[in-house]
């Protein structure tokens, strides 16, 4: 079996699992956790800046433009197309809308995303609080360009900084330009280590209200294995994994740390008790 058949099939377990073991709005009795679920979850509404963001992936997904992007694992430019970028690193609708959702509902004053690839994941926390101050960071200065041409074809360039360059040398110097942000949203780099490094750089700026969140963490064993450091950490107070993101909060007001995993209600339509 090839290493891409284990992973699709590592990732389905996965799922299988999640699914298995998630709850839905009518098992959950935290005031908190219940009002997120309904704000992120069930909230079925569609706003004008979803079809305009996907307009753009439309477009992203249909371009043959290549670039050279810097693989700072070997550093070495590879050519990709945009196309390939979008297809491999954009976040999905869904993710997208609920990351919409989560700015709006939370109104952070200050994000802070690493990985902005094209800009997908990055107009739909733009669009969901346009008042933020947000820098995203991104590895390759090429596509950097292509997600701030995106962000301001739809007027979310304002207040918004995007930085090229290795996570190494640009999430402190964003760290410190920030303050404390309100929201971390980690999708950068799908390994352990780094993952955890990155969460621990940002802990100590992180304010009593900061929400991390963090994509792909049933993507494979390594970063389940990330995701259980992260949740065990003596500064985190409540988790919430749904899946396609987990978030991740440190206010000591949750006093008992505890741990939800969440489907919308209508993917368990049978437990409505």
């Amino acid at each position: 079996m090839s290493h891409v058949q284990t992973t699709a099939w590592f990732r389905i377990r996965q799922w299988i699992r999640f699914c298995r073991r998630a709850v839905t709005r009518y098992q959950i009795h935290s005031p908190f956790v219940f009002q997120l679920t309904e704000a992120v979850l069930e909230d079925r509404r569609f706003f004008y800046a979803f079809d305009e963001i996907e307009w753009i992936r439309r477009e992203m997904l249909g371009s043959s433009q290549e670039l050279d992007v810097l693989d700072f694992g070997t550093g070495k430019d590879r050519r990709r197309r945009i196309s390939e970028i979008t297809r491999n690193a954009a976040s999905s609708p869904a993710q997208g809308r609920m990351l919409f959702r989560l700015a709006n509902w939370l109104a952070p004053r200050t994000i802070l995303e690493l990985g902005t690839s094209v800009g997908i994941g990055t107009m739909y926390l733009r669009a969901g609080n346009r008042l933020a101050t947000m820098i995203s960071l991104e590895g390759c200065p090429q596509t950097v360009n292509i997600a701030r041409h995106n962000l301001d074809r739809l007027d979310l360039g304002r207040h918004t900084e995007l930085l090229a360059g290795p996570f190494e040398e640009t999430l402190l110097p964003a760290l410190e330009k920030l303050g404390s942000p309100d929201m971390v949203y980690i999708d950068g780099n799908h390994r352990k280590t780094p993952t955890i490094q990155y969460f621990e750089t940002c802990l100590p700026l992180a304010n009593n209200n900061t929400v991390f969140i963090f994509d792909d963490i049933h993507w494979s064993p390594e970063m389940e294995e990330a995701w259980q450091l992260v949740r065990n950490h003596p500064r985190v107070t409540l988790t919430v994994d749904l899946y396609d993101i987990a978030l991740v909060f440190i206010n000591p007001d949750f006093r008992e740390k505890q741990h939800f995993s969440i489907v919308p209600a209508r993917r368990k339509f049978w437990r409505l008790m």
